[in-house]
């Protein structure tokens, strides 16, 4: 079974609360394009030189949707919490259950305590299952919504959103397979570092002499260098990603600020669009960063 089918297995067992987070992150992206839309015309209304009520009542709805958007993302939390409370006491027990069972000849070249250790990546799946639930489902929703309002502006920013697109499908194409095997083996390499700092303590009246303890200290060394030599192959793979990210980033930027000052004196586009437009990609940039950031936490 491939890690990716064993993360799925894990969240179907709580599939209702994944739906919860995901109609709240829906809800939450469209209202936070309230902001760039409410923007757009609160300029549009000092531009006409006019402060009527309506002007007024703008800004408190740009307001309370900002509200909003911090009431779902706290609802989130609350989801995120009773999820990950879920997944520490079902794999406790999951532990508790297996070990006793595991056959002796499945322990031929293992320790079992060693094995126990396995428990602490529960840690790690509590906290990255809900940075991946909450970010990664408010940043994919923010991108579509933001490329639709987009498209609305000037045809395009259709082409903005393919290229977009085929950015985040080839980074992920190209990185997963990498990604994926360098985390395994760093993980590997770790536990192997925390088994063998067990084994010292344990017999840690046989290493107080000094010949003994020069034996754990060189051994300690090759375990950690071996751990080192993944995670620096696995730090490149995430540094690439990044610097791909930034030399788009550069890119996009200079491209859409270019041309959207071109289709503001052209008359395509008046002022306030221009805003809105700007912040909207600003939102979406700012969207594929945390997706690229992400993969980090989803290796």
């Amino acid at each position: 079974m491939t890690p990716l089918k064993r993360f799925y297995n894990l969240l179907k067992l709580d599939k209702k609360d994944i739906v919860q987070v995901f109609f709240y992150a829906i809800f939450a992206g469209l209202v936070s394009l309230s902001l760039p839309l409410g923007i757009q015309a609160i300029i549009n209304f000092i531009q006409a030189g006019r402060a009527s009520a309506s002007w007024v009542v703008l800004i408190v709805l740009v307001v309370l949707g900002v509200a909003l958007v911090g009431i779902l993302s706290l609802m989130q939390l609350r989801i995120t919490e009773n999820l990950q409370q879920k997944i520490f006491v079902r794999s406790s027990f999951e532990f508790a259950l297996r070990l006793p069972k595991i056959k002796f000849y499945a322990l031929y070249n293992s320790y079992p305590p060693e094995l126990a250790n396995r428990f602490f990546d529960t840690i790690s799946i509590q906290k990255g299952t809900s940075k991946l639930l909450i970010d990664f489902s408010a940043a994919l929703l923010q991108i579509t919504f933001g490329l639709i309002l987009l498209s609305l502006y000037h045809p395009f920013f259709i082409v903005f959103g393919i290229l977009l697109f085929f950015l985040l499908y080839f980074i992920f194409k190209f990185s997963y397979n990498s990604g994926l095997e360098t985390s395994l083996k760093e993980s590997k390499f770790k536990y192997k570092v925390a088994s063998w700092l067990q084994e010292i303590a344990r017999n840690n009246y046989s290493f107080k002499s000094n010949k003994n303890l020069d034996f754990a200290l060189r051994k300690n060394d090759y375990l950690v260098s071996d751990y080192l030599i993944y995670r620096e192959k696995h730090f490149n793979i995430i540094k690439k990603q990044f610097i791909q990210l930034i030399i788009f980033k550069v890119i996009i930027t200079a491209s859409l600020l270019s041309i959207g000052g071109f289709l503001v004196l052209n008359q395509k586009m008046n002022i306030g669009q221009f805003v809105a437009a700007e912040i909207i990609i600003l939102l979406v940039i700012n969207s594929v960063e945390k997706i690229i950031i992400g993969l980090e936490t989803f290796y």
